[in-house]
């Protein structure tokens, strides 16, 4: 079991993550999953990613939504037009970090978390957060890419859900993860 999460004993069916892959727009399911959450009485907080303006063609700015808050944090570095590396700006993730946890302290009936990604795959961006996050009694959907479903895995130690990028299946995954601690209808194990 993962050192830093441990979380697959002590929260079974709490923690989903909702699987993509390239062609699927997981931000838009998220984002309409959060006002159907909302809409039904929930709390819910944590971040939500989206597109902001044109930067070049097909390259847009990253933005992360603070839910509680409405605020939003540019994630890439404005480096010019022509920029074709990998922008990621590391102090607007450690805001954002910082954000997480605030929203965590709110203890919201929900908690999302935009991405475990390749930074928290590899040990640093927000993972410190999302490991307190999986050991809380909060129910905790996390956005993980089909390519690192393996290191999601890894770092949550079993006991997870794996829900599609599909409204319906996180709603009814959420229903159940904010009752009485049991495993939810249509969660598979991690």
């Amino acid at each position: 079991m993962s050192e830093d999460a441990k979380a697959g004993a002590n929260a079974p069916g709490r923690v989903a993550a909702v699987v993509f892959s390239a062609s699927d727009d997981v931000d838009a399911v998220l984002h309409a999953a959060v006002a159907a959450l909302r809409g039904q009485g929930l709390r819910v907080g944590g971040l939500l990613q989206r597109l902001g303006a044109e930067i070049r063609p097909r390259k847009h700015e990253m933005l992360l939504e603070v839910l509680e808050t409405g605020e939003s944090i540019r994630l890439d570095a404005p480096r010019g037009t022509q920029t074709r590396a990998c922008t990621l700006d590391t102090d607007a993730l450690a805001r954002a970090a910082m954000s997480l946890r605030a929203a965590l302290q709110g203890r919201p009936d929900v908690l999302v978390v935009s991405r475990f990604g390749k930074q928290e795959a590899t040990g640093s961006g927000m993972r410190d957060e999302i490991a307190e996050a999986v050991l809380s009694d909060i129910a905790v959907l996390v956005a993980v890419s089909d390519a690192l479903l393996a290191d999601w895995e890894a770092f949550l130690g079993g006991g997870g859900c794996v829900l599609p990028a599909d409204g319906d299946a996180i709603l009814q995954w959420a229903k159940s993860a904010v009752a009485p601690a049991h495993v939810p209808e249509g969660c598979s194990p991690v």
